[in-house]
């Protein structure tokens, strides 16, 4: 076995240390290209963060602007009829109306009790009647023909919203007719656990927690549950 020399050894070594050097270089060309790519995604993340954000922001507006022209509406639920009724105006006003408008205009909200035509300036059902299938029958929109007229039965209907006449019918609803976005969320607040009571004024949706009972409005409906009650 022949034994190396101390020159030998020393070339040896060199050529070990070449090996090892070149790594080192490759190793420092990859963390560099590295370093590009860590600082590019960066720079895509806050691309990606602020085109949300402005994502979020349009559709907000969108939403609000749809609320906006809702805001002289109101939706009543639990109406009976038919996909072919007609004097739907007359029917909703006299079985629903009439008696929540007269209780305003003694309350004082109205000065004189409005009449059909004066009071409903649109009137249509959200959909179609279900053949074959109990379900409730679709919720009627109706616009009014001012903003005061509209206060008046929201202020009144708590407890002058007329029964039904057919025994056994679910009780008239009457509520503010919100977007679809605004009203998922309502929905899905009023489910929560941790929320006591959830409701809308002006298309707005206002809630209490069952932690703290003072009322607070939700200031977006595309925020999250976790983000509004944190």
């Amino acid at each position: 076995m022949s034994t190396l020399s101390s020159d030998q050894k020393l070339d040896l070594i060199i050529k070990e240390m070449a090996k090892f050097s070149d790594v080192a270089a490759e190793v420092a060309m990859v963390t560099g290209r590295v370093t590009v790519l860590e600082s590019k995604v960066t720079a895509q993340d806050t691309t990606v963060a602020s085109l949300v954000s402005e994502v979020k922001l349009l559709k907000e507006q969108a939403n609000e602007r749809d609320q906006a022209g809702k805001l002289n509406a109101l939706r009543i639920f639990n109406f009976p009829g038919s996909d072919s009724e007609t004097g739907l105006a007359v029917s909703v006003y006299d079985t629903v109306l009439k008696p929540i408008l007269a209780a305003a205009k003694q309350k004082g909200d109205l000065t004189t009790l409005p009449q059909v035509g004066s009071t409903i300036a649109e009137i249509f059902r959200a959909g179609k009647f279900s053949q074959g299938v109990m379900k409730p029958p679709p919720p009627i929109i109706i616009k009014f023909t001012t903003p005061t007229i509209r206060m008046a039965i929201l202020r009144n209907k708590r407890t002058n919203t007329p029964p039904p006449a057919e025994a056994g019918a679910k009780k008239f609803i009457l509520v503010e007719d919100l977007t679809h976005t605004t009203y998922k969320k309502l929905r899905e607040l009023a489910v929560d656990d941790r929320v006591e009571k959830a409701w809308t004024i002006g298309g707005h949706i206002w809630l209490t927690t069952k932690k703290d009972k003072a009322p607070f409005k939700v200031k977006s409906v595309l925020d999250s549950n976790e983000f509004i009650l944190r």
